[in-house]
């Protein structure tokens, strides 16, 4: 096929502006990017062979290996869950806490929900856990459903930015080339404890606002009191303690994605041997889990191929000349919050595809200025937890669902302080980090 594009040129850039309006119009995000794709093989020239050549590069590249990732977490979420290790956590949190207030019961809801997303690795799948459980817990103490809601979202969203094998941690150590210890040092802590900070003082506004307007539960029993068997708590202790070796191995020998697939398998494995069934039963549950996932991951490998039909034509070079001719050679904070702006209200789709987009386009530029991979790597990270709370999505629908609320009005509103209060913060501290990098 011949090439309609060649060269450096900003028109390479039409399939990411069709991806961008077919998925801002609310079309299915694989299809979206398929047509995309295609739009970029046309534009490029490349044939139905160049087609399926890119396709079966990204299989084992950062896209194709965070969606296997996706895939395995889902699928250990599942024996976990068939292992009765979820439950055994939250409870025993709560009871430690002793949650007997609305302050309390804020603490608890919100470290509740982190802790199992970090422990899962998955925003829905950690909090559908945690709601039946908390939910009768933080009514009695007096939350209103709104409230519940905002601690549940926000804490799994700080937990998918932390937790050591998550699928969006494993993406960002993809996409930038980091160590998760410099990962966490430089961008990720930082910004979610500023996130916390900002979620826990809103959170207080929220139960204020809501519970004057009269706002409740209604008909939440307390649960009966849950008594965990041997075989639970002895498949709880043995997962915990196989994922701390694995983290501190990680952190001593310098963890990477690839890294997290093994440690996922392991915990699998580990969990497994608790479930009282033939193991042949729990590798079949495992299976069930990662086919959850299997349209998520060709919609990461269509992503690769539109990706590369776009550098093929010079798109993203032509695109950071722009940029740095626009912005000049020095503007590194205005940078940074334009790529956040682009990522978080721009471009829609899973995360590792709003990373590797963001990647693409501005990190040229970036590099051009002078900015360190350890301090850029916060910007990738506000471009993707910036849009999960500025548009009504399918995460905060499941959300309301957990937490019975139909509020999403407050949400957004909250939401949009949050994102308007995390976009001052990435240059603030972006330009500390790079000072403590440089």
């Amino acid at each position: 096929m011949h090439a309609i594009i060649t060269g450096p040129s900003l028109w390479a850039m039409l399939p990411l502006v069709l991806f961008l309006i077919l998925t801002l119009t609310g079309k299915n995000y694989t299809l979206s990017v398929g047509i995309s794709a295609i739009l970029g093989c046309i534009l490029m020239g490349q044939g139905p062979k160049e087609f399926a050549g890119i396709l079966v590069e990204n299989l084992g590249g950062t896209l194709g290996q965070v969606g296997l990732i996706i895939m395995f977490g889902s699928g250990l979420g599942l024996v976990m869950h068939e292992a009765g290790i979820n439950q055994v956590v939250v409870n025993f949190v709560v009871k430690k806490l002793g949650v007997n207030s609305e302050r309390k019961a804020i603490f608890a809801c919100y470290l509740v929900s982190l802790i199992m997303v970090v422990l899962i690795g998955t925003l829905n799948g950690g909090n559908a856990v945690v709601a039946p459980i908390i939910l009768p817990i933080v009514a009695a103490a007096g939350l209103t459903p709104t409230t519940v809601c905002y601690l549940m979202f926000n804490a799994g969203l700080v937990g998918v930015t932390i937790g050591p094998f998550c699928s969006a941690v494993a993406a960002a150590l993809g996409v930038s080339g980091l160590s998760y210890q410099d990962y966490m040092l430089y961008s990720a802590l930082p910004y979610s404890i500023a996130w916390t900070i900002v979620c826990l003082i809103l959170a207080f506004f929220i139960q204020k606002k809501t519970k004057a307007s009269g706002e409740r539960y209604e008909d939440v029993e307390l649960p009966q009191e849950f008594h965990a068997t041997n075989r639970q708590k002895y498949a709880c202790i043995a997962f915990l303690a196989t994922f701390l070796i694995c983290l501190i191995f990680g952190m001593v020998t310098g963890s990477d994605m690839k890294y997290v697939m093994f440690v996922i398998l392991l915990l699998s494995v580990i969990v497994g041997l608790f479930i009282p069934q033939k193991f042949d039963k729990t590798i079949k549950l495992f299976g069930q889990g990662m086919g959850k996932m299997g349209g998520m991951f060709l919609s990461f490998l269509l992503t690769g191929v539109m990706i590369d039909t776009i550098s093929l034509g010079g798109g993203w070079e032509a695109l950071s000349s722009l940029i740095l001719n626009a912005l000049g050679a020095n503007n590194r904070s205005l940078l940074m919050i334009i790529a956040s702006f682009v990522g978080g209200f721009g471009v829609e789709g899973a995360v590792v595809t709003q990373m590797q987009i963001i990647q693409e386009a501005f990190w040229a530029a970036a590099d051009g200025m002078g900015i360190p991979m350890a301090a850029w790597s916060i910007v990738l990270i506000a471009a993707v937890r910036i849009t999960s709370i500025v548009y009504p999505s399918a995460n905060y629908a499941a959300h309301l669902g957990f937490a019975r609320s139909n509020d999403m009005k407050t949400l957004l509103i909250a939401g949009w302080i949050t994102a308007a209060i995390m976009m001052i913060f990435v240059p603030v501290w972006g330009n500390l980090a790079i000072a403590m990098v440089g």
